[in-house]
């Protein structure tokens, strides 16, 4: 492995913008004690990790024991029927504020969904449920093992290498993005892979804007390195998609991180992070700039 404490690499441009202009926020360890860098492009605010890891680093942090013994976000068996079920919860209130059902209903033929970084299936499982013919593609053996053991059309791999013969009407990246390598080059085939009157529903963690993540700083939740290697805010995610022919429909923020969960105090600022728009995770439907 590279040396963590390394500066940025010199010929590194912003994937947003293009600069090559960074400045060091603070440094923070990994659960390993590896120690990253949290770097802000100067000019358009993109927040990432550095050195940012090569693809065969990525997939070492992706082992069993991070779906079965994580702790960080409130559950330790991914693979649980509780962790399932939580998980079709959180779905089922996403497509909700995302207007899905209208969408659905407008896509005369046969459907056709792609999960980007889908762990375990379950959302791929859901949709399949619905009658769509379902995709999705992971790089953890043990996620897709198990999918695949479900009867889930799931493939092991890197989705930048994998061709599909026919495009999709849904592509969907649910608290994947922030993991990625290439989230540019990754929504460049998205952009390719999508049809033309089809959508992407992008969900992430988000900085920038009233944000109740700006009370935590560097403890703040999503500030998981290097799992988490890219932090955008709406408008550098805005950007990027624009750059990569796909426009936003629909912008929702929810989450808030503060208070214990289930208490009086996190239900009150859960609900007003969404309603005044200042949640630490964005919502994001996104369709295709057609000429």
């Amino acid at each position: 492995m590279k040396n963590l404490n390394s500066p940025i690499d010199k010929n590194h441009s912003c994937i947003v913008c293009g600069m090559q202009d960074f400045r060091i926020i603070f440094k923070k360890e990994s659960p390993r004690g590896e120690l990253f860098n949290l770097a802000r492009c100067r000019q358009c605010g993109l927040e990432f990790i550095a050195p940012l890891l090569i693809e065969e680093e990525i997939k070492k942090y992706y082992t069993k024991e991070y779906f079965t013994q994580r702790t960080d976000r409130g559950y330790d068996n991914y693979f649980s029927d509780t962790i399932k079920d939580e998980i079709r919860r959180i779905i089922e209130l996403n497509l909700n504020d995302l207007g899905f059902n209208k969408f659905e209903q407008g896509i005369a033929k046969s459907k056709r969904a792609l999960d980007i970084g889908c762990a375990a299936g379950y959302f791929v499982d859901y949709m399949q449920a619905r009658g769509w013919n379902s995709y999705g593609v992971d790089i953890s053996e043990e996620c897709v093992n198990y999918a695949q053991k479900n009867s889930l059309n799931v493939f092991k791999g890197n989705y930048l290498e994998i061709d599909f013969p026919e495009k999709f009407h849904l592509i969907t990246l649910w608290a994947t993005i922030e993991h990625l390598r290439y989230p540019d080059k990754i929504l460049e085939k998205i952009s390719n892979d999508l049809e033309d009157n089809g959508m992407l529903y992008i969900s992430t963690c988000r900085i920038g804007g009233i944000n109740f993540m700006k009370l935590f700083r560097e403890n703040w939740r999503y500030y998981n390195f290097p799992e988490h290697m890219f932090f955008f805010s709406f408008k550098t995610l805005n950007k990027l998609l624009v750059k990569n022919n796909l426009k936003i429909k629909k912008y929702i923020t929810y989450g808030s991180g503060y208070g214990k969960q289930g208490t009086f105090t996190r239900k009150t600022a859960d609900f007003l992070a969404k309603k005044f728009y200042a949640g630490d995770m964005m919502l994001i439907s996104a369709g295709k700039i057609t000429h």
